[in-house]
């Protein structure tokens, strides 16, 4: 199943080149799929938060190819932020919240200088987009917190995954909005697909410790 995955996510490179929407829909579903696969397969005891996660991701990841479905997709990929912070809850939450904010704001500033940069192409999500920035923030800094408390492997693995989305994000806006290059679509594509793979890699660790 691993080399499935890795074979998918080198796949989804041409797909893309080609411009090939069932192609990329089929590749897609088959490296989610495989990636949950996996994870079941590897796991001694089951998170069913991040199955929802793993969930969410296929839903997600499907209505994205299709423009009628941008919103329902948007709104999966928010929920799947928040849902990363849920899995880390009892870290974070006995940090006082001022403690939360003050780490927040190197990466709600970036978040920021960067959706003013795009703000005025976002013409229809200009919220959705505010939302899910903030969501992104969140996640960044209490996965951070969760890193810098536990100093661990897995607390690591679970740190570098998630800090690779919010990057894709921002290189997403870009090739959306700005430039429509496909060197930045493939790009973000794989940052995706990594980040993914260390957030699996954390999960297994926590759960057959």
């Amino acid at each position: 199943m691993k080399l499935l995955y890795i074979i998918t996510c080198i796949l989804v490179s041409y797909a893309l080149a080609v411009e090939n929407v069932n192609l990329e829909f089929a590749i897609k579903l088959v490296a989610l799929f495989s990636l949950s696969f996996l994870y079941l397969e590897t796991t001694l005891s089951v998170n069913h938060w991040y199955i929802m996660i793993l969930l969410f991701s296929i839903i997600s990841d499907s209505l994205f190819i299709f423009e009628e479905f941008y919103y329902p997709a948007l709104f999966f990929l928010i929920l799947n932020r928040f849902l990363y912070i849920v899995i880390i809850r009892k870290t974070i939450f006995p940090y006082p919240p001022k403690v939360i904010f003050l780490y927040s704001i190197p990466f709600l500033l970036t978040f920021l200088m960067v959706y003013f940069l795009i703000y005025e192409y976002m013409v229809d999500i200009q919220f959705f987009a505010f939302v899910f920035g903030i969501v992104s923030v969140f996640m960044f800094s209490s996965t951070y917190l969760n890193f810098l408390k536990k100093n661990n492997k897995r607390s690591k693995y679970y740190f570098l995954g998630t800090s690779l989305m919010p990057f894709a994000d921002i290189l997403m806006a870009i090739a959306f909005y700005i430039d429509s290059h496909l060197a930045y679509v493939i790009i973000y594509h794989m940052m995706y697909y990594i980040g993914r793979f260390y957030i699996y890699k954390a999960m297994v660790m926590h759960r057959n410790k």
